[in-house]
């Protein structure tokens, strides 16, 4: 492990658990079931923290590829703005560090772990409502995303920007809905030019007490990619918690996914993902 990557980790996820207040973090009388839904809506109006810790394994046709497997960091907090009728202006940052990645290497006919290095820092800014009377959620904005890896066997060094838009469900019983997001790099490179189309379809069914029966998976289609190594499809299935510790909710989400169709050459065939989620007060507000 390099020592400068560790300190950045620490720095980053420090900073991002001071900005926690400790008051007025959710409306007045909500139950953790309606504060668990609102987590779940992706165009919801709490601000929030996410940290999630991910356990990959792979599989394909190179070298050792079954053998491997890799752990990645993500932090993204999630900044609601409300506007009138309902309407809500969201940014949603995600931060990314491979903390053990598995990287093949063409000179070695094998692979090489790398890591801890901060990924490609990406953010979606969108624009939509939740219609409570119709049941219904939606939105649209976009999806960008900068080069700032600090190991280039693990990106491709890219900007990359690209529309977005979400549909779906809530009512009593939980949310549902679907993601779509396209990205294509703008800037010349001398890795293959970028376009990949992703779709996270969510959903979250509430089960009572601050339980919730869901998983949110994103399965992609690689544009310049062969047919046979076009597509990477997950499905998953999860359980969360959402609880108050103090006058703070927090929600615990662990799922797993299972990927139906990955490139031959090597792709993803397991994930185990855990994500800790305390509600904050919102520092753009005030």
């Amino acid at each position: 492990m390099r020592f400068h990557n560790i300190i950045f980790i620490c720095v980053a996820v420090g900073l991002g658990l001071k900005v926690c207040p400790g008051a007025i973090l959710a409306e007045e009388g909500q139950s953790v079931d309606e504060v668990a839904k609102e987590l779940s809506n992706p165009i919801g109006s709490l601000a929030s923290l996410n940290a999630s810790f991910l356990y990959q394994t792979f599989k394909g046709d190179l070298p050792n590829a079954d053998d491997q497997d890799g752990w990645l960091f993500q932090f993204q907090p999630v900044f609601p703005f409300p506007l009138s009728n309902g309407y809500n202006l969201l940014v949603r940052p995600l931060v990314p560090v491979f903390l053990d990645q598995p990287v093949f290497d063409p000179a070695e006919n094998d692979f090489d772990n790398r890591g801890p290095d901060l990924g490609d820092i990406s953010a979606d800014i969108a624009y939509g409502r939740t219609d409570t009377e119709k049941g219904l959620l939606y939105f649209g904005g976009l999806f960008f995303s900068t080069p700032t890896t600090t190991d280039d066997y693990l990106a491709t060094d890219q900007w990359r920007l690209g529309p977005e838009a979400a549909f779906g469900f809530i009512g009593n019983w939980g949310v549902a809905g679907a993601l779509v997001f396209h990205q294509w790099n703008l800037n010349d490179t001398q890795a293959p030019n970028t376009s990949l189309t992703s779709a996270q379809y969510f959903y979250a069914i509430g089960l009572g007490k601050g339980w919730q029966f869901t998983s949110s998976p994103i399965l992609s289609y690689d544009w310049h990619a062969d047919s046979d190594d076009a597509w990477t499809v997950p499905i998953g299935v999860g359980v969360a918690k959402t609880t108050k510790i103090g006058k703070t909710p927090w929600k615990f989400k662990l799922e797993s996914q299972y990927y139906v169709e990955q490139p031959d050459p090597f792709g993803p065939e397991w994930l185990f993902k855990l994500t800790i989620t305390p509600v904050i007060k919102n520092p753009f507000i005030f």
